[in-house]
């Protein structure tokens, strides 16, 4: 079967498809097992591009963490791009993995990764293309256990019927206990439902979607979420990390056959985000502060460079410049990489630290660009969201990157906030020109700024969960007067991009609702909905329709504020802070709306 496969994939698809070498596997550092040897086979699917996946390194950490145990494959599924789609369907090629060549239908197990709530089309998507039953509830016995995880599994209730059962938090420890539980209950010809039962009594962060009922009110909005099955969490928890020290890394990561978003060394030096801003899910839900030691970051940056080549190290965190001895480590990896042409990438720098933790005499560094998200052009604003950084902040910290070196910048906002004004919309733009200029006022040439502007979404799991998001209009009535403003102003070195609106607004239904989008994704996915984060596949207006069909309304999810005393859809999925995130959302509005 499978070398029947491998060859009409290699007859039939290759010779047909743009990026042919997306599809081909046998990278370097791809690990291959025998399909025999191994008590469980596991397909690990990410629900975008080749590209896309190949670059996360959630999904390269999980490769390696199955693959170490002995009676566990595990194996790598994608998307295929939609000329491969029509050729796979007209040729009958179901999704395949990338080692074995093997049908992700033949494996005991997919597990398809969360990542945002744009890729929700992208589950049904992998599951069509696999010959996988949709909903959970309807799955043969002789069908895969699909899993989910990732960032956004405790909001997951939208696909929540299309999984049979989703483990929230970190992964490395939780999913192999899983995988063991799997087999033993495997073991004793156990059902369908009565394995998932066990798995989600034995694992208190295991959620079972349908071990649970959701019942709705008159208006369409939730009432309650529970348990059907006793000795199953009410509440179900996030898995921890304790020790990132000791967790499994990939020191010899896959080395893609084609270009990727980013091909790179990625090591992530820190879990968790001491900042907690108010509108980052990933700030409240990642745990308290852990780290791995520059000696260990050192030994994986080395052994990481000798297996692949790559050219370049990026220190990943939410915010890196937390690292408790980031100028210590800077100064190994250069002493380390010194003439070995290697630059070192330093994402997520908080403002008011970054350079003053970026010595100076480490050349390695690129200088060609820096991010920074200000989020906000208030001060007012920013100390209400929990962003501490002052105007005054940032243009000490321009100063010394300025001075250090760097000619461009790139500024982060977003639109949407609590109390916001007129004002401070239009400070973005003023606020982007003060940074171009003060660079002239160090050498001579102003900074070319890039004024990147996103539209607010509020998260689940946040202090901003309770609070609605804009409307199109006043997004566009935000856009337009930035633009009228940027063409009054002349030899002003600032770029304005903007992020979909409409796709925003998406993005905040889906991730603010609960089961009954299931329908609606269904509905979409049904008239050609799929790769929604991309531009030449998204429309709105598909899913409008969806929502119509079933009576439902995208504002009812994205912009209607929530009550306090109003169950929400993530309350049954590590819900537990919910009265410290009331209470914050509480003096956030205090404070937004003071002028």
């Amino acid at each position: 079967m499978s070398e029947s496969l491998e060859r009409r994939i290699t007859e039939e698809l290759l010779g047909r498809v743009q990026g042919p070498g997306q599809y081909v596997g046998g990278e370097i550092n791809q690990i291959k097992k025998d399909w025999q040897d191994c008590a469980v086979r596991v397909a690990l699917g990410f629900p975008d591009t080749y590209g896309i996946g190949m670059s996360h390194l959630g999904l390269a950490i999980l490769y390696e963490v199955l693959n170490r145990k002995q009676n566990v494959l595990a194996e790598r599924v994608f998307c295929p791009w939609l000329d491969a789609e029509k050729v796979m369907r007209d040729k009958d090629i179901p999704l395949f993995s990338w080692e074995s060549r093997r049908a992700v239908r033949d494996f005991d197990i997919l597990g398809i990764t969360l990542q945002h709530e744009l890729s929700f089309s992208n589950v049904l998507y992998m599951l069509d293309l696999a010959g996988i039953t949709a909903r959970a509830e309807q799955r043969k016995e002789d069908e895969p256990l699909v899993m989910g995880g990732g960032p956004i599994a405790d909001s997951c209730e939208p696909v929540a019927e299309f999984f049979d059962l989703i483990i929230l938090g970190d992964g490395e420890d939780s999913l192999p206990a899983v995988i063991d539980a799997y087999v033993r209950l495997r073991n004793e010809n156990l059902s369908r439902r009565e394995l998932l039962i066990g798995l989600a009594r034995e694992f208190e962060f295991v959620y079972v979607p349908g071990l649970y009922e959701c019942d709705y009110n008159n208006e369409g909005r939730l009432t309650k979420c529970a348990p059907t099955v006793q000795g199953i969490p009410t509440c179900v928890q996030r898995a921890q990390v304790e020790n990132l020290e000791e967790t499994v890394f990939p020191t010899a990561p896959i080395v893609a056959n084609t270009e990727t978003v980013h091909d790179r060394i990625a090591i992530e030096v820190m879990r968790g985000c001491p900042g907690r801003c108010a509108f980052c899910h990933a700030g409240h839900t990642k745990g308290k502060l852990r780290w791995r030691s520059v000696e260990k970051i050192e030994e994986i940056a080395e052994q990481s460079f000798r297996s692949t080549g790559h050219d370049t190290i990026s220190l990943l965190s939410l915010s890196t410049s937390d690292y408790p001895e980031l100028r210590r480590l800077l100064e190994c990896l250069y002493s380390r990489f010194e003439g070995c042409h290697v630059g070192i990438s330093l994402p997520s720098l908080r403002v008011d630290k970054q350079l003053h933790e970026v010595p100076s005499q480490v050349t390695g560094v690129r200088r060609e660009g820096l991010t920074v998200a200000v989020e906000s052009a208030s001060d007012r604003i920013r100390q209400a969201i929990g962003k501490q950084v002052t105007d005054a902040d940032l243009r000490a910290t321009m100063r010394a990157a300025f001075e250090a070196g760097w000619k461009k910048v790139k500024l982060y906002f977003m639109v949407g906030f609590p109390g916001e004004t007129d004002e401070d919309i239009l400070g973005i733009l003023k606020l982007a020109a003060d940074i171009s200029a003060l660079r002239r006022e160090v050498c001579g040439e102003p900074a070319s700024v890039n004024a990147a502007v996103s539209w607010l979404v509020p998260k689940p799991h946040t202090p901003l969960a309770w609070s609605g998001q804009g409307d199109l209009e006043y997004f566009l009535r935000a856009k337009r007067m930035l633009l009228n403003e940027r063409r009054n102003l002349r030899k002003v070195n600032v770029a304005l991009k903007f992020h979909h609106m409409e796709r925003s607004i998406l993005e905040a239904a889906f991730s603010r609702g609960d089961r009954r989008l299931s329908r609606v994704l269904e509905s979409a996915y049904a008239q050609g909905a799929r790769f929604d984060d991309w531009n030449e596949c998204f429309s709105f207006e598909r899913y409008e329709q969806a929502f119509r069909q079933y009576g439902l309304d995208i504002a009812f999810f994205a912009q209607r504020p929530r009550d306090e005393d109003e169950i929400l859809p993530w309350d049954h999925l590590a819900g537990d802070n919910r009265p410290g995130l009331h209470r914050r959302w509480q003096i956030i509005q205090k404070r937004c709306l003071t002028q």
